[in-house]
Parts: structure tokens; sequence; C-alpha cells
């Protein structure tokens, strides 16, 4: 059941679990419209306002955009989400409860179980532990895979509730503002590749000019990305730029740049994060402090300075930033998606580090990834269930794996 209200989203989820609950069933499942008194209740807290659940609910709350409810009753269940996304969510939530899995992505990876008598009780709120998870292709990205990965995605509940976006970004901003810079040559450190001369004021306001833009031609967007342009660059040469001098580290240039766009964004778009990257030479922990509403993705990988893991995000943390971590479970260029060769191909490994990177305070993850399901499937599906419940069981995952995809 649906409400007069429902998006066709909305509708089309509906439309999924009808489906699905006859082939698991045998039984016939009606799509109907209604107050959601009886019946299995498909929408969000808004779609049904009458049913009085919105105690379960922190509606405001930018980080609780994909919580649900999953609640059985005398007439029937409910499947209510905060948001849109969030009732995907909860049809595949109760699916996987009634022992649906989409391991890998394709028909071949799907397990549709046989429940004649179907039954089920059930009272849970779940929201996932990671805000957002982001599983990614650097390579292999293609149009005749695009849709199954896109369906694992969502049966995976591997999404973003809120979007952070960390990409590198300093060239987007040198080709959004080429005349200002060629006008302006003192506003750049290097050309190639692009880095900026942060110790420039009229540089910093302009940044700031360009981010405010961008929420003001979408102030629903969460986050903007001011992560400097990938590769060296950050020496000086013939000493047109004081930065070397100014600041105590490239840490401290990119996050004194993120700093002053978080404080004018926040001004006018309370709540919205800038993202940048804890990687390459702006990997080491700044000796300055970070505006809390700058999001740094601390990377596993491609690092400098001599620090840990451990030590960076501890390090990041400290000066108040707020942290998730950049990821490399599959470089295709790297790894060349050998068996026992790139890093999910240990899915142990991988569960426990995300469980370790929760700890230590990690609320965003975007690992980078490859179409390399046979030797980094399981590494890949273990991430996602682990990324939503930091406290899953690992072993009893694995179990479940080989059970149902080849048999006890």
């Amino acid at each position: 059941m649906t409400s007069a209200r429902a998006t066709p989203s909305v509708k089309e989820l509906a439309a999924t679990l009808a489906h699905y609950l006859e082939k698991i069933s045998g039984a016939p499942f009606s799509l109907e419209t209604g107050d959601g008194q009886a019946g299995v209740v498909v929408g969000t807290i808004a779609d049904f306002p009458g049913l009085g659940l919105d105690a379960d609910f922190e509606l405001g709350d930018p980080t609780q955009r994909e919580a649900y409810l999953l609640r059985s009753h005398a007439n029937g269940v409910y499947l209510i989400g905060a948001t849109e996304l969030a009732v995907s969510h909860a049809v595949w939530g109760l699916l996987d409860r009634l022992g649906y899995r989409q391991f890998f992505p394709g028909r071949h990876w799907e397990v549709i179980p046989r429940i004649p008598d179907l039954t089920l009780a059930v009272d849970v709120r779940e929201a996932p532990d990671f805000y957002g998870r982001r599983i990614w292709y650097g390579f292999g990205d293609w149009s005749d895979n695009r849709a199954d990965k896109a369906a694992w995605d969502a049966r995976n509940r591997v999404a973003s509730g809120l979007s952070i976006h960390s990409g590198h970004a300093w060239d987007a901003i040198y080709s959004d503002n080429r005349a200002e810079f060629d006008a302006h040559p003192e506003y750049l450190m290097s050309k190639q590749p692009v880095k900026f001369c942060v110790s420039n004021q009229d540089l910093r306001r302009l940044v700031v000019a360009w981010a405010l833009a961008a929420f003001d031609k979408n102030p629903q967007r969460d986050s903007i990305s001011l992560d400097p342009s990938d590769g060296d660059g950050w020496s000086n040469p013939d000493g047109s730029c004081p930065d070397g001098t100014v600041y105590a580290s490239v840490s401290d240039r990119v996050v004194t740049l993120a700093n002053e766009v978080a404080a004018a964004v926040n001004a006018k778009y309370p709540g919205k994060y800038v993202g940048i990257y804890a990687y390459f030479k702006h990997a080491p922990p700044p000796t300055i402090q970070v505006h809390s509403n700058v999001a740094v993705g601390v990377a596993t990988g491609f690092i400098t300075g001599g620090y840990t893991f451990d030590q960076l995000i501890e390090g990041w943390s400290r000066q108040g930033a707020t942290v998730g971590v950049r990821e490399y479970y599959s470089v295709v260029i790297s790894h060349k998606d050998r068996p026992g060769g790139l890093p999910a191909g240990d899915p142990r490994a991988i569960a426990a580090r995300i469980k370790r990177q929760y700890a230590q305070g990690a609320r965003f993850m975007s690992a980078e990834s490859s179409n390399s399901w046979g030797p980094g499937g399981l590494g890949y599906y273990l991430a996602a269930r682990i990324l939503w419940d930091s406290e899953a069981d690992t072993e009893a995952l694995i179990n479940d794996f080989f059970e149902k995809a080849f048999g006890p």
C-alpha cells in the first residue's frame, strides 16, 4: 500500500517489493492506495502523517536521512522511511531479512528464497553507521555494466544520505574563472598542475565567490569540494608566491582556503560542508585548527610525510576536522585485477579496516574500486554490509555468502 501522495519512485519501490514477495511466497500481492492502517505499507513519513510515527524519526538531522522503520502489527507491516532513499533501504532491508541477497551484480548472483508460508515479526529502526558509502569504479564504469552496478548499490544500501564531495577541484575552479586567472597570474603558484597561491587574499575571495555561486545555483547540495588538483607543483622556484614562507605546511595552505570557504558558505547556508582529501603532499595533519564543517577524506594510500593512516586520521580529528576515509579497494592500473593482488581480495582485512575506521571516528567512505568481482567481489560485498552496520559479524556474513551462493 502506498499513499495517494506517494511519488512515482515510491510507487515503483512498492511494485518492486510486491514483485519479490510474490516470487518468495508464490502468493499474489496487489498494489493499493490507502491511509496505511492495514497491509504492507510503503512510503515516507510525510506520506502517512496519520500513523503517529514521527517520534521514530529525526527529520531535522541530515545524518538521519536514510533512517527507516520496519514494524509489524496485527493488520500488516510498516516500511516507512525518513526520505525516498530511506524507503528504498526499507524495501531491500525487509527483503534481506527474508533471505534475499544480491551478492555481486547480475542475475546469476541474485538469491531469491522460497517461503510459501511467509510470516514476519519485526520492530526495528535502522540507519547506517557511515553516512556516506561509495564503492565506485575508478575504471570500468561502462554502459553495459552500469545498470547492474546501480542495482547492486541499491540492493546493498550503498548510498550517501549526506553527500560529501571531495574530489580534486582546483582545475575546475581555474577553468570556470579562466579570464580572472589570465588577468591575475599572481593567483597561481603553478599552472600544470594547477596550484593556487593561497596567501593571496584576492584569490581566496575568488574561490569563496565561486563556492557561494554553486550553492546559490543549488541550495540543496550538501557540500562542495575544495581539494587541490592532483600531483605536485607546490614549490615556487621563481619566488613569486610566498606560500612556502607564510604557511608551515602544504596542509596548512589547503586548510586555510577550505576554512575560509566553509565559514562564508555556512554564514549563508548553515550546515553545508567543504570536502577535501588528506592525500599526497597535504596528507599530514595541519598545524592550524580545521573548521568543523570541513570534511576530510583521509587517504589510505599515496600519502607522504612518513605517517601511518592511524596517525593521520587521529591528527586531523584532533584539529577539529569531520573525518572520513578515501580508500583503495582496487586500482586496476596498479593491481591489475590479480587474484590476491588487490586489497578487496582479502575480505576479512577489508571488514576489519572498516570496523577500525569507524571506531576512529570516520563517518564517510569513498572507496575506489574496479569491475573486478572475481578477485574482489566478496570484499566489496562485506564492505557494503559493514559500512551499514559496523558491528556486523564478519564470519557470519562470509558463511552466509558461501551457503546461499553455493549451497551448505
